[in-house]
C-alpha cells in the first residue's frame, strides 16, 4: 500500500492516531458515507490532477443527504484537505478516500447530533493478475431504505459475505445478482458487458450504485463508436459477452473467465482491451477526454 496518510477532523495525523470511540455511530452502525478518488501525478505541471473530482464530491454530499449523515465541512474545505493529503505523496499517483461520519445521534435531527470527516490516502499503483477469474455468487443482494444511490459504509457490510465466498471459490472477483436474479455489480466494481459492437450495463433500477468510473468508460465507449445500452441484464448474458469491471481502485479490468467460461468472441475481448487502454490513457492525460475529467487538485 505504500505510505499512508490520514486527514482527521482538521489536520493530518499519524495513521494510527485517527480514532473514534467504540460507542460512536460510526463504530456502532457503520454510519458513514465515502468516496474513492484518484489523483494522478502530472510531472510536466509538477502537481496532481484529480479524476472526476467534482462528480465525486457531488455524490459524497448527496450520499450524506440520503443516508442522514451530518455534513461537517464545506466543499472548499474538502477540496483543500484532499490537496493536503495528496501533496504528501509528491511524484506518485494517490488514492484518496474522503468520508463523512456520524459520531452522535441516530439522526441529524437527534439532540446533540454530531459528525466528523476523515480522508485516508496512499500511493495508487493498481496491478492486474495474470489470470482474472470471476464467479457468480450463490447469494443475492437485497436493497434497504437507503438504496444504491448512497455510497455508505454500512451498505458495504454485505461485501464481507461475498468476499468470503470469493476466497472459498478461489476467484479474483465475485459477481453479484440482485433479488430478481439480474446482474447487479461485482466486489467493489461496476459490471459492463461488451459484445456485438455494444457496451451493455445494468440499469439503475437493478439496484446498483451509479459508478463514476463506469460513466467515464461509457463516455470512452461512445467516443470509440460503441452503442451503449442500459437495462436489466440476465445472468446467462455474462457467458455470452466479454465481462469488463470498472472501479476507482481497480481501474478497468477485462475478466478472463466467468464460472470457468471464457468469452466466446475474441473481437469482444479486443474491444474490451481497447476500452481499458483508453481509460489508462485518459488517466495519464493522453486522451482527448482527459481535459474533461482531469482537473488540478489545488
Amino acid at each position: 500500500m505504500g505510505k499512508r496518510v490520514m486527514w482527521f477532523n482538521g489536520s493530518c495525523v499519524p495513521w494510527e492516531e485517527a480514532r473514534v470511540h467504540v460507542w460512536d455511530e460510526l463504530a456502532l452502525r457503520g454510519a458513514n458515507v465515502f468516496e474513492g478518488v484518484t489523483a494522478f501525478w502530472d510531472a510536466a505541471q509538477d502537481r496532481h490532477l484529480v479524476l472526476a473530482g467534482e462528480q465525486h464530491l457531488d455524490r459524497l454530499y448527496g450520499s450524506a443527504r440520503i443516508a442522514d449523515i451530518p455534513v461537517p465541512e464545506s466543499r472548499d474545505v474538502v477540496r483543500a484537505a484532499l490537496a493536503e493529503v495528496a501533496a504528501l505523496h509528491p511524484g506518485t499517483d494517490v488514492y484518496l478516500r474522503p468520508a463523512f461520519y456520524a459520531a452522535q445521534g441516530r439522526s441529524i435531527l437527534s439532540p446533540g447530533s454530531a459528525g466528523g470527516m476523515y480522508i485516508g490516502g496512499f500511493e495508487y499503483a493498481p496491478t492486474t493478475p495474470p489470470v482474472v477469474r470471476a464467479v457468480v455468487s450463490g447469494r443475492r443482494r437485497f436493497g434497504g431504505p437507503i438504496g444504491p444511490q448512497a455510497k455508505s459504509g454500512g451498505s458495504y457490510l454485505d461485501f464481507r459475505v461475498f468476499e468470503r465466498e470469493r476466497i472459498e471459490r478461489d476467484a479474483e472477483h465475485i459477481l453479484i445478482l440482485n433479488d430478481r436474479g439480474h446482474v447487479a455489480e461485482a466486489d467493489g466494481a461496476a459490471i459492463l458487458l461488451v459484445r456485438d459492437g455494444q457496451v451493455l450495463v445494468p440499469s439503475a433500477d437493478t439496484g446498483v450504485l451509479d459508478s463514476i468510473t463506469k460513466r467515464i468508460v461509457l463516455d470512452l465507449a461512445r467516443e470509440l463508436g460503441f452503442t451503449v445500452t442500459e437495462r436489466g441484464v440476465l445472468r446467462d448474458e455474462l457467458y455470452e459477452a466479454q465481462v469488463l469491471l470498472a472501479g476507482t481502485l481497480l481501474g478497468v479490468r477485462p475478466v478472463g473467465t466467468t464460472d470457468g467460461v471464457a468469452p466466446p468472441d475474441p473481437r469482444a475481448t479486443a474491444c474490451a482491451r481497447e476500452l481499458a487502454d483508453a481509460y489508462g490513457r485518459l488517466c495519464g492525460g493522453e486522451h482527448p477526454l482527459s481535459k474533461v475529467y482531469l482537473t488540478p487538485l489545488a
